[in-house]
């Protein structure tokens, strides 16, 4: 459900400009996944006009801000502030926090918010949910750099996947969702109850497509 605040009237004076404070929305995760999901190659187009956008020097994206904690040195947050200019004209905050002991404790490791202000009026007009944001555009990239790496060739049917997380499967998802057909997998993870979790999820998509789980970085590497 979307929550909306009401405002109390224009930010500026009689005589100023044609200022408003805008109307506030709280964006849950369901609501993000239910619009992105089926949407992959909209996506990565989106992903590859923003980068186009930054490298025509109309985006502001400053060094990100780690925040570390001595007494939990393998948990952070991080804070990531942008501009994007363009049609979109937004500027925001992403608030990630990675805190791996989550993992054992069956939840995920990675927990993030948006948050969404005017250009006009620097007012936030809303906040989302944004793990899954966060992990719908790393794929999205993949996905787009993917592309344009095999744009002279035709593509390839083998895949190597050096980590079996949550980042994982949404890659796979956005390069099935992208035209890709895959035969072969590998797999590598840390973990091997991750990789065997993957494998299964890999299974599941695709009945016909060879999933081998290798013992290193190395022999996943020289695999493909």
């Amino acid at each position: 459900m979307t929550a909306t605040v009401p405002t109390t009237g224009p930010a500026a004076a009689p005589d100023g400009p044609n200022l408003a404070v805008p109307p506030f929305a709280v964006i849950s995760g369901k609501q993000v996944r239910s619009a992105l999901v089926g949407r992959e190659t909209e996506i990565v187009e989106l992903v590859e006009d923003t980068y186009r956008l930054h490298g025509a020097g109309d985006t502001v994206n400053p060094p990100s801000y780690f925040l570390r904690f001595p007494d939990r040195p393998s948990s952070r947050a991080i804070a990531l502030p942008a501009s994007l200019g363009g049609q979109v004209r937004v500027d925001g905050l992403k608030w990630i926090s990675s805190f791996p002991a989550n993992v054992s404790a069956g939840i995920p490791r990675a927990s993030a918010v948006l948050i969404l202000n005017d250009q006009q009026t620097g007012y936030p007009f809303a906040v989302l949910e944004s793990s899954i944001i966060s992990a719908t555009r790393t794929a999205a990239s993949a996905a787009l750099a993917a592309d344009w790496l095999t744009r002279d060739r035709p593509r390839p049917t083998r895949c190597g996947f050096l980590g079996a997380g949550l980042i994982a499967r949404y890659i796979h998802t956005f390069l099935d969702g992208t035209g890709w057909s895959l035969d072969q997998v590998g797999v590598y993870d840390t973990s091997a109850d991750s990789a065997a979790g993957f494998r299964g999820y890999l299974e599941r998509s695709d009945a016909a497509v060879q999933v081998t789980v290798h013992s290193s970085p190395e022999e996943l590497i020289r695999s493909n």
